[in-house]
Formats: C-alpha cells, sequence, structure tokens
C-alpha cells in the first residue's frame, strides 16, 4: 500500500489525481522529477552566516535567483517495525553553482505521524502536519522543532513551514510553492516553480 495513502487516510482520494499518482508510492519506489523554479530567495541580511555555512550539511543556501532549473528525486525505504524513510534530493542549478537541499521524512505507520530530518547529517527535526486542500492539493506544515533531533526548540527560534504540492491541468505540470518563517525574523527561505516527473 502507498505509503500516503495510509498516512491521509480517507483525505487521500481528496487529492488530485496526479497528486495521488505521485504520491503512491511504496517501499522500494522512487520518483524523479524536473523542472524550474520561478523564484527562489532567502530573507533577513542577519543570517547571512548561516546560510553560508548551513550548505556544508545540503541545507540552506545563500544564493537566490529567478528561472532556476532544478531536479529532484525521492526514494522510498522500509526500514523495519513500522517506519519508512522517503529520502529526497533536491538539486538547484545557480548560473555559478549548484547547491543541494536534502533530507528525508521519516514515517511511522504504527502512529500515522511523520517528521522531516532536515540536511546530511541530519541538522533539524521538524514534526510535520498534513492535510488536503478543497482544490486537491498536498499542505505540508511543520510543528514542533529539535535541533539535531534531540534539542527542542523554543518558538522564537523555530522556522515554520508551509509546503504547497498542487497540479496545474492546463499546464501539465506539478506545482510548488514552499515558504520558511519565523516569527522575528520573517522568511527564511521562500521557493515556488514547477516541475515534470521523469519517466525514461
Amino acid at each position: 500500500m502507498s505509503v500516503y495513502k495510509q498516512l491521509l487516510g480517507e483525505d487521500f482520494e481528496r487529492l488530485h489525481p496526479m497528486l495521488q499518482h505521485r504520491y503512491h508510492t511504496a517501499p522500494g519506489e522512487t520518483f524523479r522529477a524536473k523542472g524550474v523554479m520561478s523564484t527562489v530567495k532567502h530573507g533577513s541580511p542577519l543570517l547571512l552566516p548561516f546560510y553560508y555555512a548551513a550548505p556544508l550539511m545540503d541545507f540552506l543556501f545563500p544564493e537566490q535567483g529567478s528561472n532556476v532549473p532544478f531536479d529532484m528525486m525521492y526514494e522510498t525505504v522500509d526500514q523495519g517495525n513500522g517506519i519508512v524513510d522517503m529520502n529526497w534530493s533536491r538539486n538547484f542549478y545557480f548560473p555559478k553553482k549548484t547547491r543541494a537541499f536534502n533530507s528525508t521524512t521519516r514515517i511511522d505507520l504504527n502512529t500515522n505521524t511523520a517528521y522531516d530530518l532536515l540536511g546530511k547529517p541530519a541538522m533539524m527535526r521538524s514534526n510535520l502536519l498534513l492535510n488536503v486542500s478543497k482544490e486537491g492539493k498536498l499542505i505540508t506544515r511543520t510543528n514542533a522543532q529539535h535541533l539535531f533531533g534531540l534539542v527542542p526548540l523554543p518558538s522564537f527560534f523555530k522556522g515554520q513551514a508551509i509546503v504547497e504540492d498542487g497540479y496545474d491541468d492546463e499546464r501539465g505540470v506539478y506545482t510548488v510553492h514552499a515558504t520558511v518563517f519565523n516569527d522575528l525574523l520573517g522568511t527564511i527561505m521562500m521557493y515556488a516553480g514547477e516541475f515534470e516527473e521523469i519517466t525514461e
């Protein structure tokens, strides 16, 4: 059975049919795609030292731009005991630098819960809340966060994320809009774009 179908329950059927296809992923399967980010940007200049350090862990990065080519893939791995990992790899091709943003979504099918491990090695753990919009988009929000998976972050340090995954029927492309923000510092990172599945 699809990991996301079990995680979302009846709401899975409310996803756009192409999102059902995309997330009908079982252990051992892989999804690959490529496209263009119309916008990639970060926020406060106060975070510049962090943006320059984070690429060492394939996390955030200092580059910004428009019409940035990118590719992505995720593979689904059964870790046993009801735990399934979705290992995400994302590459952003800026004119002078290629940047990676990698993560693992760990899903506990025993409790129907999920969290993200951000970076390689994991710098941040973020609990995930998933729901389906009336338009059939998958909406993912972060909740509690832990530094290096261990240290709970107080609310004023947290980077809250909202990711909207959709499908544009007219253009025949998947769409994504992701924003990470902090209550004090504002936007930490935002990207928006579209992509197509690689099937060959």
